[in-house]
């Protein structure tokens, strides 16, 4: 009965080890996390790779918000000519530099199906967003942390004609 008994005991206890791992796997490891890739990343660190947040969960933000990031690069992404009409969004991360890095995107038409958009293009939109130097990352009285940002561009008659 004693042997039955610390069986069960062992069995249960390995049963608990083995979920708390994996929902402290799934707690740190969200859908949509950007995985590193030195080969398109480059050097861009960021200094906590296991929490990162979405920028609206935690308030970073470029100075002056998307009103002065639509200021700063349409005039020089609106001579981009395109042949599809939808949305671009390019999402990055802000380190806790206020640095960024990590851009990945995806091109969606009008109807929110997948496109493929020239990939200069894409590349002359990631230089640009690159190339913005005022970004605050989120802070409180402890620390500052990286986040997640998304910037989307609104593709109509061959142009780019808005960021949101």
């Amino acid at each position: 009965m004693k042997s039955r008994t610390n069986l069960f005991l062992l069995i249960s206890f390995l049963l608990a080890a083995s979920l708390t791992a994996w929902f402290y796997y799934q707690k740190g490891h969200n859908v949509g996390d950007l995985t590193a890739d030195p080969e398109i990343d480059g050097e861009f660190q960021v200094c906590d790779e296991d929490k990162i947040p979405n920028y609206y969960a935690i308030g970073t933000h470029y100075q002056g918000g998307k009103k002065a990031i639509k200021a700063e690069i349409l005039n020089d992404l609106e001579n981009l000519e395109f042949q599809e009409q939808g949305n671009i969004s390019l999402r990055f991360i802000v380190n806790c530099h206020g640095e960024t890095g990590r851009f990945r995107s995806k091109s969606t038409d009008l109807e929110m199906k997948k496109i493929p958009v020239d990939e200069a293009r894409l590349d002359k939109i990631k230089n640009r967003v690159r190339q913005l130097n005022k970004w605050n990352p989120a802070k409180n009285d402890h620390a500052t942390y990286d986040s997640y940002y998304v910037l989307n561009f609104k593709l109509r008659d061959g142009r780019i004609v808005d960021i949101f």
